[in-house]
């Protein structure tokens, strides 16, 4: 577990430059082995502490012996416990990304009309995007939201939101963002 220790600090910004460092690695090393949890997750913030959690001691170390996390001790603004084994008693949660909320922001209806304007230009047909206008209101549950900066230099936002499960199927396979929700399971964490 990772404490970000600063009084002031932003702790989503701090969570997701962990989060990037946690999608290089698994990138450059080929594995999803790693998750992550918020153990202070509350409504207004992921909290002052981000958990990676993996079956893969090895890995686990290994990730947070890269220079981010060695020079975030050595300043000062990280304490970084051993690893430790989960206990029996823990209760479980599942970190998801939420796509669906960037849909509802104005950003995610533009791109969305761009995209209906450039199906309806390869058909031939006249674009009218009032047509396509949408007065509906989404609600979301709540979450947090991360911003990251893509391969390619382009930032988004990384929804993030917790959901308590049970019975899900234990796979040990994460998204590249340490999340739970991969293509084939959805993947709980221990809070």
């Amino acid at each position: 577990t990772i404490t970000f220790l600063p009084e002031y600090r932003n702790n989503e910004a701090i969570a997701a430059k962990c989060i990037k460092e946690l999608h290089r690695f698994n990138y450059k090393y080929e594995t999803r082995s790693i998750g992550v949890s918020f153990p202070l997750w509350g409504q207004e913030t992921v909290g002052r502490k981000i958990t990676f959690v993996s079956t893969n001691k090895m890995e686990l170390d290994f990730l947070i012996s890269r220079r981010y996390f060695v020079q975030m001790i050595k300043l000062g603004y990280f304490s970084i416990s051993t690893t430790q084994t989960v206990p029996d008693d823990c209760s479980y949660v599942l970190f998801k990304r939420a796509h669906s909320i960037d849909k509802g922001t104005s950003a995610g209806r533009a791109r969305e009309l761009k995209r209906l304007e450039r199906r309806a230009l390869e058909r031939g047909e006249i674009f009218d995007p009032i047509a396509y206008s949408k007065t509906t209101s989404h609600a979301f549950q709540s979450y947090h939201s991360l911003e990251e900066d893509s391969s390619s230099g382009n930032k988004f936002r990384l929804n993030i939101q917790m959901k308590e499960r049970s019975g899900t199927v234990d796979t040990g396979t994460f998204s590249s963002y340490g999340l739970g929700n991969t293509d084939s399971s959805l993947q709980v964490v221990p809070l």
